[in-house]
């Protein structure tokens, strides 16, 4: 009885013979696969079926775009690597590449480039004296954003720039914002009352000036031969502080500031 027990049954032994072939098998496919794989790409590349070799285009200085196309039509694909900023190289166009141009190498390899965002800091142009639509496309010809744009009475001619802030010349960070106050014309702000008679509205811009730490800054208008005042400004400042105030008028009212009860300035509309 003892015997029989421990007798090999055929079937499991068998499936164990089956798989083990099966194993082997496959391992052998795939190395003969591998191997015929390997001599194929060999034979091609002998017989010039492979990958072609190429020389890197030469795209330094040209726009981002027309190197796209001309890496394109070489047979490589152009990426940017990093953008950094520059004054020799325009913005958006290509600073090197890598590989560098005229090097050789495989036909659909990347190729990375440094593309240039310009200079890092932009110079104020000169528009004071130009037309509204003149002044700000030069303003953005240079890197720079046109800030607030307001109109004050002036005897230039309508829409012309006769302040600008920064000055010309002022070297400030790129997309910096251009302030521009433009001529409105001599009659810019005047209004007709029912009563016939005829405002001008204004604004005013006073600077402290030197002197005690806390000055009174009063900005009036007197009108008529009775001297009525109208007071439009009444605060305390210390030197150095700028002051904008708006006012109104009639024609040929007189405009005082007095600072520290000293008249600064009287000036009839």
């Amino acid at each position: 009885m003892s015997a029989k027990k421990d007798a090999i049954h055929p079937l499991p032994w068998l499936g164990l013979v089956l798989w083990a072939s099966i194993k082997g098998i496959v391992a052998v496919i795939f190395t003969i696969a591998i191997f015929v794989g390997i001599v194929s790409l060999l034979v091609l590349a002998a017989l010039g079926y492979g990958p072609q070799e190429v020389a890197v285009p030469n795209v330094v200085n040209m726009p981002l775009d027309k190197a796209k196309q001309v890496m394109s039509e070489a047979g490589v694909e152009l990426e940017v690597a990093h953008e950094v900023h520059s004054t020799k190289t325009a913005d958006g166009c290509v600073m090197e590449t890598r590989p560098a141009a005229g090097k050789v190498t495989k036909e659909g390899r990347k190729i990375y480039a440094v593309v240039s965002l310009g200079p890092k800091n932009a110079k104020v142009p000169k528009v004071v004296g130009h037309s509204s639509k003149a002044a700000q496309q030069r303003i953005r010809e240079a890197q720079l954003q046109v800030g607030n744009v307001i109109h004050k009475a002036d005897s230039n001619p309508r829409d012309h720039v006769i302040e600008q802030a920064p000055t010309a010349g002022t070297v400030v960070g790129r997309n910096h914002p251009v302030n521009l106050v433009l001529s409105g014309g001599p009659d810019y702000g005047r209004a007709q009352l029912s009563d016939k008679r005829t405002l001008f509205f204004r604004t005013i811009k006073v600077t402290v000036p030197r002197g005690q730490p806390l000055q009174r800054v009063v900005i009036k208008v007197v009108a008529g031969e009775s001297d009525r005042e109208k007071t439009f400004y009444n605060r305390v400042h210390r030197p150095g502080d700028e002051i904008k105030a708006d006012f109104y008028a009639p024609k040929g009212a007189t405009l005082q500031v007095v600072i520290d009860r000293q008249t600064v300035l009287s000036k009839k509309l």
